[in-house]
């Protein structure tokens, strides 16, 4: 067993929170980047049972994005939502999961995730044959499994458990990990799997749906089957905006976020990507945002 690690953004200067927990993320998951708001509000822990490897994470709103895992080990990721809500989107499926939820990633496959604001999450990264030929052959991409459901319930409280006595885990015998991916093989072939349902909360919707150019008040209220005046107000509530801001935000940021990466698309792709319809639109609003354009931007990251 290894020694829990703990790190927090709230003793890092307001202007370094940023970078620093971009840092951790990457570190602690490698392939994932993290878009996430300076001054951001993070905690995270992580250690390793065996074969193993357990994170507990909270924070405030972010998107995180991991790319196609490279190495020869595969692993299964489960992610327990104790609160908050947690929208995953992975090989064309989306999940939407609450307080007791697990869901599913396979780390073969890119993935995104939005989390909700004062967000709490264990992440555990399980070895795919740990978990059993049955299991690690069947298709796991944003699956979402029923917290209510007694399996995952049991897999979840083991989880809660070793949460609530890290500072013991030194004690414990070896093979606590084969037990873990027990329970979590167990939790997948028997306990109840739900379909993901659309989001009713319009500012989970937003954040899921950038890519699409038409996104605005209309299409939310549309999709979630609210009213229009609904929808503003849980924007104003929620993050302190008009829906149309929000959303022009985010894409900038995230517009912001992959052109300091250099993935090699073009400007004009990445602003198609994250919902522009013009990139010389597009180019106008980063320069009234940021103060440079896309391409001055990208040279001096």
């Amino acid at each position: 067993m290894s020694a829990v690690e703990l790190f927090t953004t709230r003793m890092v200067p307001h202007e370094r929170r940023q970078d620093f927990w971009r840092s951790l993320v990457a570190e602690t998951f490698p392939g994932m980047v993290a878009d996430v708001p300076a001054g951001i509000r993070a905690d995270l822990a992580r250690w390793s049972i065996g074969n193993v490897a357990v994170a507990h994470a909270r924070s405030d709103r972010a998107r995180v994005e991991r790319a196609r895992d490279v190495r020869d080990d595969r692993n299964l990721v489960f992610h327990l939502q104790r609160r908050g809500r947690l929208t995953m989107t992975q090989a064309g499926r989306v999940a939407i999961a609450g307080g007791g939820d697990i869901v599913i990633a396979d780390e073969a496959t890119p993935y995104t995730i939005d989390i909700s604001d004062t967000n709490d999450c264990l992440v555990v990264h399980v070895p795919a044959p740990m978990l059993g030929a049955e299991a690690a052959s069947r298709d796991w991409h944003a699956h979402k499994l029923d917290g209510q459901d007694p399996h995952v319930a049991l897999f979840g409280r083991m989880l809660e458990g070793l949460w609530v006595e890290r500072a013991k885990l030194d004690r414990l015998e070896q093979g606590v990990d084969t037990v873990l991916a027990d329970l979590a093989r167990m939790a997948c072939l028997r306990g109840t799997a739900r379909e993901a349902e659309p989001s009713r909360d319009p500012v989970d919707y937003a954040l899921s749906h950038l890519h699409d150019p038409d996104l605005g008040t209309a299409r939310i209220a549309e999709m979630t089957g609210l009213g229009a005046r609904a929808v503003q107000k849980a924007f104003a509530r929620h993050v302190a905006a008009t829906p149309t801001g929000f959303i022009a935000e985010q894409r900038l940021q995230r517009a912001a976020e992959a052109l300091r990466r250099r993935d090699g698309r073009s400007v004009t792709q990445i602003a198609f990507d994250i919902g522009f319809s013009d990139s010389a639109f597009f180019s106008r609003c980063f320069r009234r945002r940021f103060g440079e354009t896309p391409s001055a931007w990208r040279d001096r990251a």
